[in-house]
């Protein structure tokens, strides 16, 4: 991890001088340089910030003497090229890497936040996983896509350029992004921040494309998998991750990769470059990527012998991004800060709807383009009594446009046209600061509130012989007024620890929002911390959270069909004709989730270096959006009965199909009589699904060092994860969790990383757990899949010259080139494994070289 945080306590200035001047008594003997600091910060009941990046490989001295904690973390430092700041309760070190914005701080002076809580200094009640740009790179991930797709809490289910052809299980790869999508929950549920604050969604899932961000870009990536709409908002059901970008960068740095599928497809030319500069009182950072990638085709897999070679699994790609961060001290006490981001992205898919045809004499092709950016300045303010106040506004779009050409017998006869327009506007005013001080520290407050509009436009066309026709065209807008507060009250810390209690920190926090068509909703979470001793860290949380419906299940029409009796089974009692409706939905009401979480970290004194965390999860995830009934035909079935109204009456029947937004179809050969209608079937989209998930992740992580530049790394995670759903209240429930094209119940990830002078070898294990397909009789088990993933790194001696600060990289991807397990499929076309969860490019090379300048 980049980020290192010791075990302590969070201070008022006050507090922080009185530590400050504090005289204990060390005697800690040689160890590595982060373990003597968090054992000085605790001491002390400070914070800890660090880049692991900048503090690995280091050997602390003996530190013996009456000193004070600053003077003793200074007399730790002597002799390194890292520097120290003291702040607020809290100790910042900076150095060796490039990565210097720790706890989402950027330049000096910034604020510390970390991910989960909006109080400066204040802990995370929630579990935090962290992933650092370095720790990514040592892995051999190329993007953000890769690095969110590997976290055992993620499901690659959603808006994925991974899932193969046309798409499976109901999920289609709209527009080529990556999406989170947090406890397989859907990316609608999963919020995506970039730099603390949103951008306009992607296509029409209401995910965030996270790929828009290039790796070289980043600081980190901070995950939160717990509920958080009470700390932000709408969407965060599942939780929140956050990209924290670079602020500060003096120099260029660039880099090329190079990489193939040894199966062939996938070859991949990247060029990142990095630039920025530093000054007193500000700086800059300014990343532009640009990647080429070609597709993966049903010919270059042994397993889709069935499909036309031509037939598109993994679409080529290519891709132009753009990030810019920057701040600048306008006075002691205010600065401004900036940053946004560039997008332009393209890629084509051929699907072949025969064997024996390619997809431009029988099937489709289909180009896509998206564009997007996004742009945020900031003021910030350090106003009376340790107050700070931030004004912060966004403007962010994202354009996709998609060109489907249908061919048959050779001839282009349709052109498919769909459009989509996102569009985010957002203002947010913002202050925290201390109210009073406790023996165990100050007791803070965050408070803030804005306004948020976001808008998504549809303009779906197909073209026909030569004529336009209209298929969908709406534009739907979300206006939302929120306001929130958290407050953080510091019981105990390590300052005035007492007997089984060295830390005890309670959290409240509570967010209004109010929809200009859905009304208001209020979220509250609370949060306990507690530390009988401090190896042994304990959290709580319960929260309420909620989705509100997105804008194309509103947004998109409602229809009408006519349909005779006899297409039921079973039949209604009469043979009369049957109106059906189905679509959307404008009178959708949000989605509710009630989120508990218990866990516990260990840092045992006996093993330095040696941390082991676990936590609980439970979600109660209710009114969640769906199509009542899961078959037409079945519609009179009696656990339907509540979406079916009979005997209505020529009035029910005319209103009804008057209230539909799109179109009215008599699919019968009479004409439409209102009075002889023996049913009406709604089977539009309504809050009627429950769904219960639960789980328990664990993590661990080992460092050892041998001497100043040689260390050990290993860290492992894993989640086992189980759900079920209920579409209505009539239906039985179903199990989702370790079922075909669903999150399977174990994802584990483990890496060891040996570093020695210029040389680091990685290793990295993947486990994806087995499901089961109960599609059809008898049920039928699909293998479990793990690979080995194998990276060299060498960095070059040279302290002149071209060959000065070189780094050298291979990656080999899979390395025994796992294929997915077999499943069962009726279409002798359809593919013949699970793309959701199991994954297509088999082993993969890829070679980079990255040079400062």
């Amino acid at each position: 991890m980049a980020l290192l945080a010791g075990v302590a306590g969070v201070g008022l200035p006050s507090v922080a001088l009185a530590q400050d001047r504090e005289v204990y008594q060390f005697d800690l003997p040689a160890q590595n340089l982060g373990d003597a600091l968090r054992a000085v910060a605790a001491r002390a009941g400070w914070e800890l910030y660090a880049s692991a990046d900048d503090i690995n490989g280091i050997e602390a001295p003996h530190l013996q003497g009456a000193l004070t904690a600053r003077q003793a973390i200074e007399q730790l430092l002597a002799g390194t090229t890292l520097s120290v700041r003291f702040t607020k309760g809290a100790v910042i070190i900076r150095g060796r890497s490039e990565t210097a914005t720790l706890a989402g701080s950027g330049a000096e002076g910034d604020d510390i936040v970390v991910t989960g809580s909006r109080v400066r200094g204040a802990p995370s009640i929630s579990p935090l996983t962290t992933v650092s740009r370095g720790e990514a790179e040592r892995s051999g991930q190329s993007d953000l896509g890769q690095v969110i797709r590997d976290l055992p809490q993620n499901f690659s289910g959603g808006q994925n350029p991974t899932i193969a052809g046309g798409g499976q299980g109901g999920f289609t790869n709209v527009s080529a992004s990556s999406t989170i999508n947090l406890r397989g929950l859907g990316p609608d549920a999963t919020l995506t921040l970039f730099n603390g604050h949103r951008v306009a969604f992607d296509a029409i899932s209401q995910g965030i494309d996270i790929s828009a961000i290039p790796l070289a870009a980043i600081e980190r990536v901070d995950v939160v998998a717990d509920g958080a709409s009470a700390l932000y908002g709408s969407d965060a059901v599942a939780g929140v991750a956050n990209i924290i970008l670079r602020r500060d960068f003096d120099g260029l740095t660039t880099s090329a990769r190079l990489g193939t599928a040894t199966d062939g497809g996938a070859v991949t030319q990247q060029y990142d470059a990095v630039t920025g500069h530093k000054w007193q009182t500000g700086g800059f950072m300014v990343a532009a990527n640009y990647q080429r990638s070609t597709q993966i085709t049903a010919g270059q897999r042994a397993y889709t012998a069935n499909i036309y070679p031509t037939y598109t699994l993994i679409p080529a790609q290519k891709q132009v991004s753009a990030v810019v961060a920057g701040h600048q001290r306008i006075t002691d006490t205010i600065r401004v800060e900036v940053d946004g981001n560039y997008l332009h992205r393209t890629s084509e898919r051929c699907l072949t709807t025969t064997a024996t045809a390619d997809c431009r004499f029988q099937g489709n092709t289909i180009a896509t383009k998206v564009d997007s950016f996004s742009a945020t300045p900031s003021l910030v303010a350090e106003i009376a009594g340790g107050w700070s106040a931030k004004l912060a506004g966004t403007y962010s779009k994202s354009d996709t446009s998609i060109a489907t050409s249908v061919y048959a017998g050779g001839k282009n006869v349709t052109i498919a046209l769909p459009k989509y327009y996102n569009t985010l506007k957002n203002i947010e005013l913002s202050g925290e600061g201390p109210l009073f001080t406790l023996p165990g520290g100050d007791v803070r407050l965050a408070l803030g509130a804005g306004f948020r509009s976001n808008r998504l436009v549809v303009d779906s066309r197909r073209v026909t012989g030569g004529v336009v026709s209209v298929i969908n065209v709406f534009a739907q807008t979300q206006d939302i007024g929120f306001g929130y507060g958290e407050l953080f009250v510091p019981i105990v810390s390590p300052s005035n620890r007492i007997p089984f209690i060295d830390k005890l920190q309670l959290v409240g926090a509570i967010r209004y929002e109010n929809y200009r068509h859905l009304g208001a909703v209020t979220t509250p979470k609370l949060g306990l911390v507690y530390s009988p001793d401090p190896i042994l860290e304990l959290k709580a949380s319960w929260g309420r959270s909620f989705k509100a419906p997105t804008l194309y299940q509103t947004g998109q029409t409602s229809n009408a069909q006519l349909i005779n009796s006899t297409t039921f089974i079973p039949a209604p009692p009469s043979a009369s004709p049957v109106l059906y409706l189905y679509g959307g939905n404008q009178n959708l009401s949000p989605e509710r989730a009630t989120t508990w979480t218990i866990s516990g970290k260990i840092t045992p004194p006996f093993l330095a270096g040696f941390q082991f965390e676990a936590s609980y999860f439970n979600i109660r995830y209710r009114d969640r959006v769906a199509a009542p009934l899961l078959s037409t035909s079945g519609a009179f079935q009696g656990i339907y009965g509540n979406f079916v109204q009979r005997n209505p009456s020529a009035q029910d029947v005319l209103a009804a199909i008057n209230g539909v937004t799109g179109n009215f179809t008599n699919l019968t050969s009479g004409a439409l009589d209102p009075g002889s209608v023996s049913a009406i079937v709604n089977d539009t989209l309504q809050n009627v699904s429950v769904l219960n998930a639960s789980g328990v992740d664990i993590s661990a992580q080992y460092l050892r060092h041998f001497g100043e530049s040689n260390r050990l790394t290993i860290k492992g995670s894993a989640t086992y994860f189980t759900s079920n759903r209920q579409i209505t209240p009539t239906l039985p429930w179903q199990e989702i969790a370790g079922t075909i094209f669903n999150p399977p119940h174990w994802r584990a990830r483990m890496s060891a990383s040996w570093e020695k002078d210029n040389v680091t070898l990685t290793a990295v294990g993947n486990y994806i757990g087995g499901t089961q397909d109960s599609r059809t009789a008898p049920v039928v088990g699909i293998d479990s899949f793990a690979d080995i993933d194998a990276i060299a790194r060498i960095r070059t001696t040279a302290t002149s010259g071209l060959l000065a600060n070189l780094d050298w990289s291979i990656a080999v991807l899979n390395l025994f080139n796992r294929r997915p397990s077999a499943v069962r499929n009726t279409d002798p076309l359809g593919l013949r494994y699970d793309s959701i969860n199991y994954p297509t490019l088999g082993r993969s090379i890829s070679f980079t070289l990255t040079k400062a300048w």
